[in-house]
Formats: structure tokens, C-alpha cells, sequence
């Protein structure tokens, strides 16, 4: 069975990397040219494996030459129109949560840590030569909330318990109280919780997708809510945020600081207001970007085109649209 590979952006090589360390040879890979005509390059095919972004003819080519999968290297699925995928009848895969839940995880607590120890400053002060400044503050006793208590969530709460933290969260699916207890977590609610959760968190961390339910979710009145002395945390899609409502925020000294890896458009022009603050800590939409989470992303998608490729059903099917 042959494999067609959808490049996304030379950049992210790491995901074909993966994706190529775990197919191991097994099949021959064959690498998408926008320069050539494209209902030929599909023909023949058994599965695409595909970085993110495609056309509606893209996804026509592949149902009319009978692909069996569409394997997407990653979470997320609003850069796609899963709606034409199930109109169509195309098997459309993801790679979920767990596989980049560490990588999330970690860098969120990072982002967090950064800000705790005024990184910023600190780096203006040793290169000044001015030492012993600024004062910075301890995780232990601070109190955690958790937008999503889902793969990248859990993973967190784990972390930050080990470092004193109390841990309060909020999700659509109802936890068993098992797996809040694994997790040591004090308060759970459903979104009717929200603010709740908003109001007592000293740092709010955001694990949940970008739905036409979460757009938006932090907006005026969620930062209204907040301590002046809280942080947010983004590790998972920027349009969660009203970005317009989250730089007031922060210049007014509503709350005390962001740390974003998401963005509502990236990149960001140089001159955005988000690069300006000193209380701002951001990353280029990296957390997820391991050698670890490209390795498991790859095992995943290799395992679906051996799986197709033997007739049986892949996994981590997108059946819905949320």
C-alpha cells in the first residue's frame, strides 16, 4: 500500500521525521507537490498522512481514488473541515490528547515558572549587573485552575501537586471522582463552574479544543472576574481568548500576567501589543513540539496504516464535529 505525506510547512519536518522512523519502510512514501496535477497524485493511494491544512478538492481526489484514511498528525482539528471529511464518507483520524499531554504539560508549568521568577526582569537585572532583584514568588500554596481536565490537564495537575499547588478544575465530561482523586483534584465543576474557578485560581491554564462552544471563553467578563494578581496560562489554541479583551487586561493591570504559546493569528507581526509587555511571557506555539510527542504522533499514525492496510478499522476516528 502506498502512503501519500502532506507536507504543512518545511519547518515542521519533525512530524514526517516521526511519522518515517515509525513506518520503518514498511511502505512506500510518496511526498505531495502543489506543482503537479492533483487528483493524480492520489491515485493508487491507500492513506494520506497529513501535517494540517487541505482543500475541498484535496479531499474529492481522495475519496474518488478510494484512500481508505486521512491521518492527521495532531490534536487539534479546526484547521479542518471535518464537517466535508464525514459528508464525504472519508475516515478521518487525529492523534489525541495523550500523545502530546507531557509536552503540554511541561511547558505550561515552564511558562508558569517563568513568570513566578520574573524571568523578564531577571534577565534585564543580571545583564545590568543589578543583583539580589527582583522578588519573585513560590508555586506551593498557590491555587491552580484547570480550564480542561482532559489528557494535557491531568498531566499538569500531576506536576504542579508535587509542587505544593492546590488544583481546582473544570470540564464538559463528567471525571470520575476516581481520576479527581488520582489527581488531587479540590474542586471540580462543569462549565456552570466556571467562574468559580475564575475567581479563586491564582493561575487559570487553558487545555481545552478551539469549539464553536469555546471561542472566546475568556473574554471581558471572565478577566473582570479574575485577581488582579492571577496569570493566564494558553498552551492550547488562542481563540479561546479574546485577545483584544486580554491585552486590556493586562496593560490595565486587571491581571497580573499571560503566558501564551496560542495565538488568535500567528505569527505575530513584531509590532503586536503582546511582544511590547513585560509581563507577558510568549512562546512560538511550540509546547506540543517534542521529539517525544513527533515519535508517539508517528507510532499512532503508522499503527492506523497498518491497521488499513490489513482492513482493519483505524483509531482515534473524528466522528462528530463539537
Amino acid at each position: 500500500m502506498r502512503v501519500l505525506f502532506l507536507p504543512f510547512n518545511p519547518v515542521m519536518h519533525y512530524w514526517y521525521d516521526g511519522f518515517i522512523e515509525a513506518i520503518d519502510g514498511r511502505y512506500p512514501i510518496e511526498m505531495y507537490d502543489p506543482e503537479k496535477p492533483l487528483a493524480a497524485q492520489f491515485e493508487g493511494i491507500g492513506a494520506v498522512v497529513a501535517c494540517a491544512g487541505c482543500t475541498h478538492e484535496m479531499i474529492d481526489a481522495s475519496v474518488e481514488a478510494g484512500v481508505k484514511l486521512w491521518q492527521v498528525l495532531s490534536v487539534g482539528v479546526d484547521h479542518w473541515d471535518v464537517p466535508y471529511f464525514l459528508e464525504k464518507g472519508m475516515p478521518f483520524a487525529n492523534t489525541p490528547g495523550p500523545f502530546s499531554a507531557v509536552a503540554l504539560a511541561e511547558h505550561a508549568l515552564t511558562l508558569m515558572l517563568l513568570i513566578a521568577k520574573n524571568h523578564h526582569t531577571a534577565q534585564e537585572n543580571v545583564r545590568a549587573e543589578l543583583f539580589s532583584l527582583p522578588l519573585n514568588d513560590e508555586l506551593a500554596g498557590k491555587k491552580l485552575g484547570l480550564i480542561g481536565l482532559g489528557a494535557s490537564g491531568r498531566e499538569l495537575a500531576k506536576r504542579v501537586h508535587a509542587m505544593g499547588m492546590e488544583i481546582m478544575a473544570i470540564d464538559i465530561a463528567d471525571i470520575p471522582q476516581s481520576v479527581r482523586d488520582e489527581h488531587h483534584v479540590s474542586f471540580f465543576g462543569d462549565p456552570s463552574g466556571l467562574a468559580r474557578v475564575i475567581a479563586e485560581a491564582d493561575y487559570l491554564s487553558l487545555h481545552t479544543p478551539l469549539t464553536a462552544a469555546t471561542r472566546h471563553m475568556i473574554g471581558r467578563q471572565q478577566f473582570e472576574l479574575m485577581k488582579s494578581t492571577a496569570v493566564l496560562i494558553n498552551v492550547a489554541r488562542g481563540q479561546l481568548v479574546d485577545e483584544d479583551a486580554l491585552i486590556a487586561a493586562l496593560q490595565s493591570g486587571q491581571i497580573r500576567a499571560a503566558g501564551l504559546d496560542a495565538f488568535a493569528r500567528e505569527p505575530l507581526e513584531q509590532s503586536h501589543p503582546l511582544l511590547q509587555m513585560e509581563n507577558v511571557v510568549c512562546t512560538p506555539h511550540i509546547a506540543g513540539v517534542t521529539k517525544e510527542t513527533a515519535q508517539r504522533r508517528g507510532q499512532a499514525a503508522a499503527e492506523n496504516v497498518d491497521r488499513v492496510s490489513k482492513g482493519l478499522p483505524p483509531l482515534h476516528l473524528v466522528t462528530s464535529v463539537e
